[in-house]
């Protein structure tokens, strides 16, 4: 009994969700504020960025193509020790 009234609570809360965003989306004047609100926080990173490169701090970006070319030659360097060189192969 207690989960069916959870999932009619649920359930409502859901539909009521669902009311509200679609009657917001199709608001003229909320989704032009929510353009608004989007471009203003791309300008806010762009600055935020500049700022951080002044002061020659690393932003997420660069740490996250740092980590991936790290993952990269951590590869390459396993492949290599894997493949025996080419003076161990004339030694032999």
């Amino acid at each position: 009994m207690a989960d069916t009234f959870l999932s009619q609570i649920k359930s409502r809360g859901e539909e009521f969700l669902t009311e509200v965003s679609n009657n917001l989306m199709s608001n003229p004047t909320f989704v032009e504020l929510l353009k608004k609100g989007l471009a203003a926080k791309e300008e806010i990173d762009k600055r935020v960025a500049a700022g951080l490169k002044s002061m020659n701090l690393v932003t997420r970006r660069e740490i996250s193509r740092l980590e991936e070319r790290i993952t990269r030659l951590e590869s390459e360097l396993q492949r290599s020790k894997a493949r025996p060189s080419r003076r161990r192969r004339k030694a032999r």
